[in-house]
């Protein structure tokens, strides 16, 4: 801020001296009338010079408005330049070239080679701080506007200067249905957009509404605007995307009927539901029981014949086999308990929370969740299971 201030104050001197230079010489830029000649000059001259001060103090607003005064009355080259510099101190990028455009188209002969190089350069350094976009339309004679503000009727020979945001373009034509695009431009894009007027006897209207203001409206993979939306289609079958940050889109497919207009009304909701990795825990755990049920099962079926009474050891046969089936009784109880979570889960998981990035980290295999394992122990097998959260 203190360079621009610094630079803007330059140009104010420098102004001031041209603004006085052109008074004394006569070379005002404009004929007055004989009688008011003198009060003009001088009070375009007071005009400026109060200008001058509100710009050292910072107030471009107010000072913008003092040398446009002063150029109704007195235009000289050194209000309009200084007016430029307070646009450009206000981010009105656009009004800022056009101004230090017409100072060359109106000075260019008259103003010192150094004036003339600054503009220049003030131009084209403003040209990177704002974005294009060249507009193309199927029939000539189209009106092509930018958020409601008409810049020519097609074809457009230039592409047309718009500051970094979103931005509404549309075309219209008498005889054909309006079409509009949301797009959103930064700094130094060089965008293009084309659109494509159909006659109004084939084309259908469309409204949508939303409980969430400012939704988003995407018509066939283009987003078109926000809520509350209202547009011409053709006719036919339309997927119309209503969307807004921290709610579910709502998605549907809208029939358009030539001279018809239908509307949408869209209510979001905030999404809701159990995390996947629940699900996936419980399939894991349901799993993982099962197998343990099977095999704490299968072992005691096959060391049956190992329990015999009259053996030295029968007692402790017998305690470990008392131990394996109480074993795949606890693994069977818990694979039903499972079982039963999961299907409970299968309906009241979000699944658009199982929709994460590759670089989010462990989706459903990832550590959380459940783990069962048969381990050796002094007695035998053992079922072991393990929660993580």
């Amino acid at each position: 801020m203190r360079l621009l201030t610094a630079g803007i104050a330059f140009a104010s001197v420098l102004g001031l001296a041209a603004g006085a230079a052109a008074q004394e010489t006569g070379d005002t830029g404009a004929a007055a009338p004989e009688g008011t000649e003198s009060s003009a000059r001088e009070d375009a001259r007071m005009l400026f010079e109060d200008g001058v001060t509100l710009m050292q103090g910072e107030n471009w607003e107010a000072a913008t408005v003092q040398f446009e005064r002063s150029l109704e009355l007195l235009p000289t080259r050194s209000a309009l330049f200084n007016l430029a510099m307070c646009q450009k101190a206000q981010f009105r990028y656009l009004e800022t070239m056009a101004l230090f455009e017409r100072f060359l188209a109106e000075y260019r002969d008259e103003a010192d080679p150094e004036e003339v190089q600054r503009v220049a350069e003030e131009i084209a350094a403003l040209r990177e701080l704002v974005g294009e976009v060249r507009v193309s339309v199927n029939v000539p004679g189209a009106q092509v506007l930018v958020d409601g503000e008409p810049v020519g009727t097609s074809p457009l020979v230039d592409p047309v200067p718009v500051v970094a945001g979103r931005h509404v373009i549309e075309a219209r034509l008498d005889g054909y249905g309006p079409a509009q695009r949301m797009l959103p431009v930064a700094s130094g894009d060089r965008l293009e957009v084309s659109f494509t007027l159909i006659a109004e006897e084939r084309v259908g209207g469309l409204r949508v509404e939303a409980n969430v203001p400012g939704a988003e409206v995407v018509i066939d993979g283009d987003l078109m605007g926000a809520v509350p939306f209202r547009g011409v289609l053709q006719e036919g079958n339309h997927e119309v995307e209503v969307r807004a940050a921290g709610y579910e889109a709502q998605i549907q497919t809208v029939a358009i009927a030539t001279g018809d207009e239908r509307i949408v009304t869209v209510s979001l909701s905030e999404p809701w539901g159990t995390d996947p990795m629940w699900f996936w825990s419980m399939v894991g755990l349901t799993g993982a029981a099962t197998v343990a049920t099977v095999a704490l099962g299968t072992t005691v079926h096959l060391r049956n014949a190992d329990y015999d009474p009259a053996a030295s050891d029968a007692q402790s046969r017998y305690d470990e086999g008392q131990g394996l089936m109480i074993g795949a009784d606890v693994a069977l109880g818990v694979a039903a308990a499972a079982a039963v979570a999961t299907l409970v889960l299968g309906f009241t998981t979000s699944w658009d929370a199982d929709e994460r990035p590759a670089d989010a980290g462990p989706g459903p295999a990832d550590p959380s969740g459940f783990e069962a394992s048969l381990s050796p122990g002094p007695g035998g097998l053992g079922l072991a299971v393990v929660g993580r959260f």
